[in-house]
Parts: structure tokens; C-alpha cells; sequence
């Protein structure tokens, strides 16, 4: 199996970065994001590249007062299965833990996945910053079927 690199994402990246998320949005498993979105915030992303060719991605955002959310993560489908996605995660808490005493959280439909890593399982009130600002303008809106998970390192 070939090494996998989790690395900083780069501007170079930004298609690559919308590609692996398209059909994750048109699944209505991560909000949607555009070419100039994901480049105003391409220093909040990670990939994961593979002789490479970038084959995963994850990103942070900081609502400030120590907390961040883990966001638009996403593998290539012939990809999945191994531990790409982990890998991305790890690399991003890693990342915001740097800041110092920090919350993390995640709005996701695979709590579990997140449960490994030691998130806990919390009503998603906990985060009105998120609901304010993402959640109304999602389509699953009236019928969320996502859980909030808090990891608190």
C-alpha cells in the first residue's frame, strides 16, 4: 500500500478540494463549498495526497473563545476504507490543539467514527455559533439528522 501524506493544503489544491467534496454535498453529508470559499480559507485545510494525487481533505473553522469545529471532511470513494479519513482527523486536532486549551466539535452523521477519537456524544444547542451561521442555510434544515460530538483534550 502506498503512503499516504497528510499535509497543509496549498492554493494549488483548491480544485482538487472541490472535486472530493462535490458529492458529499449533493449527498447533503457536508455543506457545499465554493472555488473562492475554500480559498479564502485554505490555510483551515488539511489533504491527504497519495503519489500525489490529493485524495482526501478536512478543514477547521474558529468561532473563537477556544472553539472549533472539524469540517468538510471528505475521501475519495475509491479511497475510503483505509483510514484516510482518521488520519485527516487526527492531523486536524493535532492542528488546533497547538492553540492551546481548545474545544472541538463536529456535526456529523457518523458519531462513532468521531467516538475513536475520543469525542462524546452533546446536544447540538451547545454550538448556537454553528447553527447561526451554517445551519440555516442547510437543506437538511427541518429534518437534521446530524449529531454534535465534543472532544475536549
Amino acid at each position: 500500500m502506498e503512503k499516504i501524506l497528510i499535509r497543509s493544503a496549498a492554493r494549488k489544491d483548491i480544485e482538487s478540494i472541490c472535486k472530493l467534496l462535490q458529492p458529499y454535498a449533493k449527498k447533503k453529508l457536508v455543506l457545499p463549498r465554493t472555488p473562492v470559499e475554500i480559498g479564502r480559507h485554505i490555510r483551515n485545510f488539511c489533504v491527504a495526497e497519495r503519489k500525489g494525487r490529493i485524495i482526501g481533505c478536512c478543514a477547521f473553522r474558529d468561532y473563537g473563545n477556544s472553539l472549533f469545529e472539524i469540517r468538510s471532511l471528505a475521501v475519495a470513494q475509491r479511497s475510503t476504507g483505509a483510514g484516510t479519513g482518521s488520519k485527516l482527523v487526527k492531523f486536524m486536532i493535532g492542528r488546533i490543539a497547538e492553540k492551546g486549551d481548545v474545544r472541538i466539535f463536529a456535526l456529523t452523521t457518523s458519531a462513532p467514527f468521531f467516538h475513536r477519537f475520543g469525542f462524546k456524544t452533546v446536544e447540538k444547542d451547545l454550538f448556537p455559533q454553528k447553527i447561526w451561521s451554517d445551519c440555516t442555510k442547510c437543506p437538511k434544515l427541518n429534518d437534521c439528522d446530524e449529531e454534535a460530538v465534543l472532544l475536549e483534550p
